[in-house]
């Protein structure tokens, strides 16, 4: 018995299917298609404003005249700038809390996957700060941190009140308040990427190490660690990133860079040189070199972390 494509003309038949090449073709030509919308939204709202920040960088400008081409002015100018050096100090510090988030999410993420008693409440906690706005975290933080606020009061209660202190407005403690709130705000979201990844590991390499005598510590180190090298190099560019990036929720409702200059991240003075100054043009280019600086940092850390590997 024949069948109906043995029994179709040669030249029917490819007509009706196409050679290869053309059905690649026509599926690479939907495919753009589909892709289109998605592509001019990334273009339109991040593109475009990408462009009109690196151009404005060369230029003078207060938002409302036209703009003065100035050239490299103002990246003169950024690297004699007290107020800039000091807040790229501030972002390296923010930085070097990353390690102590890294190492401690992966421990508080093995605990609740290894199941101890109570991990429920445990993973709650934790991760509660990561369905939070980071405006909200920042203003409840720092009403808990007032001079009379529940912190202090709660130093009195416990016998300890020569420890209550000014912790928002005291320049030796407002930078190590903000990255406390920093790493307790962002924990949630490493413990749950390590979960994550601790779920994909074939459970019998655990239970083997049990076998073998492994106790808790070395099962961590020895056996999830190891497989979950990719995930830790994930979460420590990330947290990094965070560090040089996204602190100004925190520092605008918490300090707004006070006392003094003592908070000031490079997120804060692009808002404060741009809005609050009027120095757009300025702000801007500090905008391209922090841009820069996380980008550098990204590969290097990437570059790092990934060397040796096939």
């Amino acid at each position: 018995m024949t069948t109906l494509t043995a029994r179709l003309p040669k030249g029917r038949l490819a007509r009706s299917h196409g050679s290869p090449k053309r059905r690649r073709a026509r599926g690479s030509r939907w495919g753009y298609i589909y892709a289109a919308p998605a592509v001019a939204l990334v273009i339109a709202f991040i593109g475009v404003p990408l462009g009109s920040v690196i151009y404005h960088g060369f230029t003078s400008w207060n938002g409302f005249s036209p703009p003065r081409w100035v050239g490299l002015d103002n990246f003169k100018v950024m690297w004699e700038d007290p107020i800039f050096l000091r807040a790229i100090r501030n972002n390296v510090l923010f930085a070097l809390s990353v390690p102590i988030e890294v190492v401690g999410a992966l421990i508080l993420a093995h605990l609740i996957h290894e199941r101890i008693p109570g991990w429920r409440f445990f993973r709650s906690t934790f991760f509660l700060p990561a369905i939070y706005s980071t405006v909200v975290i920042g203003i409840l933080t720092s009403v808990v941190l007032l001079p009379q606020g529940p912190f202090n009061q709660f130093l009195g209660d416990v016998g300890l009140s020569g420890l209550q202190h000014n912790w928002l407005e005291s320049t030796g403690t407002a930078l190590g308040a903000i990255i406390l709130v920093v790493v307790w705000a962002n924990f949630g979201y490493s413990v749950l990427i390590y979960l994550a990844g601790m779920t994909s590991l074939d459970p019998q390499l655990a239970e083997a190490a049990r076998l073998d005598g492994a106790g808790f510590w070395k099962i961590l180190w020895k056996v999830h660690a190891p497989n979950l090298r990719r995930v830790i190099e994930l979460v420590f560019v990330i947290n990094t990133i965070t560090a040089f990036a996204y602190m100004l929720p925190y520092i605008y409702t918490m300090t707004h860079g006070g006392p003094g200059y003592s908070t000031f991240a490079t997120e804060y003075y692009i808002y404060e040189t741009g809005f609050s100054g009027g120095h757009l043009g300025y702000a801007s280019a500090i905008g391209v070199m922090l841009a820069l600086i996380v980008l550098v940092i990204g590969a290097v850390q990437i570059r790092v972390l990934t060397r040796g590997e096939k």
